[in-house]
């Protein structure tokens, strides 16, 4: 696995805040993503990115997540589903290529680059999913690229 060093530029997003435990968290992110595709495809509203995944928070009893897409338009107050910008300033990205099981062991892989090379946490870590999985079915070509926010 490969440390690269980024600079990310904000987007308008759409998004929705839950918990779950880690075991519940597959299905947490298919619930999420359901309820903002239909809120999408209902409101005319386009995805301008691929998805992303936010961890708040994570523990061995609790996972503090949003998920959600750059679109081109947001939702009215009030909504479960919100807007807001994804990260916008320097983070360590690295490039994960396999299913979804496979990205906890990436995650702690990741995270003991990142401290090694003396980087201090500066937001939330989150995920980007590049392959949508419904048009690639083989596993071992999916990408998800991995974000620290760093000083």
């Amino acid at each position: 696995m490969d440390l690269t060093i980024v600079t990310l530029e904000p987007k308008p997003a759409i998004a929705i805040r839950d918990t779950c435990t880690a075991d519940e968290l597959g299905d947490k992110f298919g619930e999420i993503y359901r309820e903002i595709g239909v809120y999408m495809k209902v409101n005319s509203v386009n995805m301008t990115g691929p998805p992303f995944g936010i961890y708040h928070a994570y523990s061995a009893d609790s996972i503090d997540l949003e998920a959600g897409y750059p679109a081109d338009s947001i939702p009215p107050e009030g909504s479960r589903i919100h807007s807001i910008s994804t990260y916008d300033g320097k983070a360590a990205m690295s490039e994960f290529r396999g299913h979804y099981d496979g990205l906890s062991a990436a995650w702690k892989e990741f995270a003991e680059l990142v401290d090694n090379a003396g980087y201090k946490l500066a937001g939330p870590c989150f995920e980007v999913y590049i392959t949508d999985p419904f048009k690639e079915p083989d596993t071992d070509k999916w990408i998800t690229e991995l974000y620290t926010p760093i000083e």
